[in-house]
């Protein structure tokens, strides 16, 4: 029994955080500058005009397109963890870890395979953006 209860309580808030609330640090919309892939700088930066993270999705706009995808994030790990699953397509769950520094905001995910350790971008399928908050429009 006192096992069981144990267990639980270890257990239980990692479902929780899984979830939770996204932090205002991390809401918000960004301009990319840095886009590494397979540990390489990719022209494919040049492409996107805005990131954006609100209410628990990340959209990803492109002169031609919008990508969306939705997010949960587990503040509990360190590094912190986020994973994106793709609203359209049969697109499997990437696995990533972002932080927010003086600097911006950081992610690297895996496209296909584990989720990384660091924020080098390297390795197969690994994905890093860079990215520096956009400063709010003001109404005319």
């Amino acid at each position: 029994m006192f096992r069981t209860a144990l267990l639980l309580t270890l257990v239980i808030p990692l479902f929780i955080h899984a979830d939770e609330k996204i932090p205002a640090d991390l809401e918000g919309s960004y301009d990319l500058r840095e886009f590494v892939e397979n540990g390489r700088f990719s022209d494919e930066k040049a492409s996107i005009v805005g990131i954006i993270f609100k209410d628990g999705t990340m959209t990803v706009k492109t002169a031609a397109r919008e990508d969306v995808a939705k997010f949960t994030i587990d503040t509990t790990q360190n590094p912190n963890e986020i994973d994106f699953k793709p609203t359209t397509g049969e697109a499997k769950t990437s696995l990533g870890i972002w932080k927010v520094d003086k600097s911006g905001l950081t992610i690297a995910f895996n496209k296909d395979g584990p989720r990384p350790k660091d924020f080098k971008g390297t390795g197969v399928g690994v994905v890093k953006f860079v990215m520096t908050r956009t400063a709010p429009k003001k109404d005319k």
